[in-house]
């Protein structure tokens, strides 16, 4: 069912004042020291796990202790150890970077790819490319003259290889925007022809796969073995778009450049006053870490090659550098989320480490403009957007940012498909309260391990979205498989509301008899969600289920029959329950089982029961207020 179109209009009401994370930053602050203080961070901690043994056939090597076995494409950290040096002259990295580069270009096969080790994919052959170009200016004097030839007949090998192979039909659409960059910079080194003619094929061609308010669709799966639909934000942001700003502005493509242009005026909207990038809701959600993807790069390269067109995505780059820093596990590499080490205790795969300390080393090389005002973003101002090609409405108020989604992609493999278990059906995938910063976050509905090397064991594990839910004798039903929902936003007076008619459905997406109507109310201090459940079966009983995010020093207090308190640092959120019938209870004896290896976060269940007494209709309102207000 396509999206029903609405006309919405976007109000702009006074900043306000933010968490210590999302606070602006000093105008003469700039990107590149943020992004430099974490560089260095992340390749400290990489270097660690650097093969030091020269007899050892890995020499140079970076070794995952997690998966216990040397990455390929953890070898892309010879760009980030290379910029090091050239900022500090640190010789260690220099040296480091040598010897990665050397084994990385002893891994690669004969016609020109690098496999990804522990699987069999050679699409991240263009990243690992991408990374040994930039670092060869930096390092080729150190290389002796038959080295210097070795790595250039790499490259070239390489580039001949990504000419003849990519495209959307064998790889996702980032590898195809990733690959423009990787090809325009070769460009640079070894001019043949045809690395500017596939670059260019490629950029246009994903132009074309924009949508008319400029997503990407080639994230999902095959679709008659000829074309990729699906848009996923974080992959967008944190690949594709830096991709194709890197080739539009090495080869002056205007046309280019203006798509990825007015692309991100909307997508500057899902970064959270925080600093979070939501890709809570698109269909490689499942990587989601709240700072961005488990194993995409970053948006900061993006933000810092149009930092001189607008200043707040200088902003937004410096805060969600802000916010990944908090991610930062103790030995030095970045976890999944910001509670990583609380609920998993072994040492993260080195993949997010390797993709974050890439995105600082280019955010610094590419950077436009380094200083300037300290701006507001998109979210620090109340108002909202809805996007009907999405059906994904993002709004902000006073005291609360948050996103409901609807989003009705469809892959033909149905549950079998890793895309089609991503949260949708009208709920809210994303909620950040001010003073309390995340308050809701979302992940997979079935947990599964898509790509064993990235998604841990997580056994019996529950959903952390807000959902609708009921189990029967044929299995489990919920509002989050609903991709055929109907969503409208709507404006009453100084209320911004989300209504989603849908009908809870189970992983198979058949329909299960029960009818719903869901509306998010967002004010300046209060989000009221409005449930309409129609029966159409004889069915007990319906919960509602609200994971709250449970931080160190969060406090979840039953105050009456209907009502219960969650407090965070100085505020404080009162949660009221009306309807008839209905039992608000604090379900601590399920929290072992609310938490999620992406994004690492834990919460507490609040499980509204909503007994069924044999009437045809239930309304149930749940209301969060804002008590605390600083």
């Amino acid at each position: 069912m396509k999206p029903k179109l609405f006309i919405v209009l976007i109000f702009v009401l006074p900043f306000s004042v933010f968490t210590s994370n999302s606070k602006l930053f000093a105008a003469n602050d700039t990107l590149s020291v943020y992004a430099k203080e974490t560089l260095l961070k992340l390749n400290s901690a990489l270097l660690n796990f650097q093969n030091k043994n020269k007899a050892d056939k890995d020499f140079g090597a970076i070794y995952c202790t997690h998966c216990n076995l040397y990455h390929t494409r953890a070898a892309e950290a010879v760009f980030p150890f290379a910029y090091e040096y050239k900022l500090t002259g640190n010789k260690e990295k220099l040296k480091s970077a040598i010897d990665l580069g050397r084994w990385l270009i002893k891994q690669q096969k004969p016609t020109g790819e690098w496999v990804e080790t522990p699987e069999d994919w050679t699409g991240t052959s263009t990243d690992q490319l991408l990374m040994l170009i930039l670092a060869y200016p930096i390092i080729s004097k150190e290389l002796t003259k038959h080295e210097q030839a070795e790595w250039l007949q790499s490259f070239e090998t390489a580039g001949d290889y990504l000419c003849l192979v990519m495209n959307n039909v064998f790889a996702s659409i980032n590898y195809c925007a990733t690959t423009t960059a990787t090809l325009s910079e070769l460009y640079k080194i070894l001019p043949k022809e045809m690395y500017k003619t596939k670059a260019a094929d490629l950029a246009h061609t994903i132009v074309a796969k924009m949508n008319p308010e400029f997503f990407i669709e080639g994230e999902g799966a095959l679709v008659n073995d000829e074309m990729k639909y699906g848009v996923d934000l974080g992959y967008n942001m944190e690949m594709s778009l830096w991709g194709l700003t890197r080739y539009a502005l090495n080869f002056e493509d205007t046309l280019v450049l203006n798509a990825v242009r007015e692309s991100l005026k909307n997508h500057i909207w899902f970064i959270y006053p925080n600093g979070a990038l939501d890709g809570s809701w698109g269909i490689r959600s499942n990587k989601w870490t709240i700072y961005g993807s488990g194993t995409s790069d970053g948006c900061h390269p993006l933000l810092a090659m149009f930092s001189n067109e607008n200043d707040q995505y200088r902003t937004a780059a410096i805060r969600n550098i802000k916010l990944l820093n908090t991610c930062i596990t103790e030995n030095g590499l970045a976890g999944y989320g910001p509670h990583h080490a609380k609920v998993m205790k072994d040492v993260p795969c080195v993949y997010p480490t390797f993709a974050k300390a890439k995105s600082m080393a280019m955010t610094m090389l590419w950077v436009t403009e380094d200083t300037g005002e300290a701006a507001p973003i998109e979210t620090d101002k109340p108002g909202y957007k809805f996007f009907p090609s999405l059906n994904v409405a993002v709004i902000r108020t006073e005291n609360i940012c948050a996103t409901i989604t609807a989003y009705n992609y469809i892959a033909k493999e149905g549950a079998k498909s890793k895309y089609m278990h991503r949260p949708s059906g009208g709920s809210m995938s994303a909620c950040w309260i001010n003073g309390m910063d995340m308050f809701q976050v979302s992940s997979q509905t079935e947990y599964q391990r898509w790509e064993e090397m990235h998604f841990p064991v997580a056994d019996g594990i529950k959903p952390l979205t807000p959902r609708i839910e009921f189990n029967d004798e044929k299995g489990y039903y919920t509002n989050l498989y609903e991709f055929n929902a109907t969503f409208q936003v709507t404006e009453q007076n100084s209320s911004v509301i989300t209504t989603v008619y849908g009908e809870l459905r189970n992983r198979d997406r058949q329909e299960s008899g029960i009818g719903y109507v869901l509306s998010h109310e967002f004010t300046d201090d209060q989000l009221t969600k409005r449930f309409k459940i129609r029966y159409e079966t004889k069915l007990d009983a319906v919960r509602i289920i609200e994971p709250i995010v449970y931080n160190e020093g969060t406090k979840i207090e039953k105050t009456a029959k209907n009502k219960l308190t969650i407090s965070y640092r100085n505020k404080t959120v009162e949660l009221t329950v009306e309807g008839e019938n209905c039992d608000l209870q604090i379900d601590s004896g399920s929290l072992k089982q609310y938490w999620s290896p992406y994004p690492a976060v834990q919460t507490m269940p609040v499980v509204v029961t909503v007994n069924n007494k044999g009437e045809n209709l239930k309304e149930v309102t749940l209301t969060y207020k804002v008590l605390n207000q600083k």
